[in-house]
């Protein structure tokens, strides 16, 4: 499995930026065929291979995943692109544009393209095209947005799609079910499906990663029990403590990229981008909280940037 931990300088553990992409990325690459079949609404799929996004052909486009597989008897490249929140420096239209074009360039089949959404407030706007109108030059590209937070949690448990089951604690659970409750079903499931010791423990250690994007790391770390996630290869190197901080410091990025968000959101302005590197300084998840409700209530940028650390 990927590596998602990095040591600091301070010799203490903590996750590597993207720790949300990278774990989706290997549960995509873990299990394809419940993905395309997920994503496309097909039974049956064969597989043909994980295209490496590294390689020089498809490099630059920084695609999360290609998989090239024959869909309803035609062989084809299906792609799954994850983003945690909304993707701000570059609209989503044109970059699947770009992946497509890429694609299609260095590959000559067709493309599916799906955009999955982690966050429950990220692809509002996504519009799942990307649209030229000229005479003469119109081009058009579609792509499906899937949103999980729209999705029935408990289709997916049903079906045992092993990909799936890790985010299926941030879909919609069943009525009155409390998102505690719903994790734990969504754990016993996980349970369900994996016998091996040591890839159960990998498993639901990447459940509990997913699941801080919306979940506390206090209640994920009392449902998924310590000890089993003791035996994970990828965090045995952790402490207890180290444990905390990667899914901690998934929330501090989540909330920074929500102050960012919303500055964006009320002021427009090309210098939001710049106070990244001030906010990423800040350890502090409560300091941070209260600069999104800082945020939130400016009347003006430097309004809001009289409120950050000199």
């Amino acid at each position: 499995m990927t590596e998602i931990i990095k040591q600091t300088t301070s010799n203490q553990i903590s996750v590597q930026s993207g720790q949300y992409d990278t774990v989706s990325k290997d549960l995509i690459h873990q299990n394809p065929e419940d993905w395309i079949k997920f994503g496309l609404g097909i039974s049956e799929v064969r597989v043909i291979q994980v295209i490496d996004t590294e390689q020089p052909t498809v490099r630059s486009n920084r695609a999360d995943s290609f998989i090239q597989a024959e869909v309803n008897g035609r062989e084809s490249i299906v792609h799954f692109e994850i983003q945690t929140r909304d993707s701000t420096e570059t609209p989503m239209p044109r970059r699947i544009a770009g992946y497509a074009g890429r694609c299609i360039e260095s590959f000559g089949l067709p493309i599916y393209s799906h955009v999955i959404y982690l966050h429950p407030d990220a692809g509002r706007n996504d519009p799942g095209q990307y649209l030229q109108e000229m005479d003469g030059y119109r081009i058009s590209i579609h792509y499906k947005v899937i949103r999980l937070c729209e999705l029935e949690g408990q289709n997916v448990l049903d079906a045992k799609l092993k990909g799936l089951i890790p985010f299926a604690t941030l879909m919609k659970p069943k009525e009155d079910t409390s998102s505690e409750e719903w994790l734990r079903q969504c754990v016993q499931v996980a349970k369900s499906v994996t016998q091996n010791t040591s890839h159960q423990a990998d498993y639901l250690t990447n459940l509990g990663i997913l699941s801080g994007i919306i979940l506390d790391y206090e209640t994920i770390r009392n449902i998924i029990m310590e000890e089993i996630m003791q035996e994970s290869s990828v965090i045995q190197h952790y402490t207890q403590q180290g444990i905390q901080q990667g899914i901690q410091q998934g929330v501090r990025e989540g909330t920074i990229d929500s102050i960012l968000d919303v500055l964006e959101e009320q002021f427009q302005s090309e210098d939001i981008q710049t106070l990244k590197p001030v906010l990423e300084k800040i350890d502090e998840l409560q300091y941070l909280k209260q600069l999104l409700r800082e945020a939130a209530r400016a009347n003006s940028l430097e309004e809001f940037k009289q409120t950050l650390p000199e």
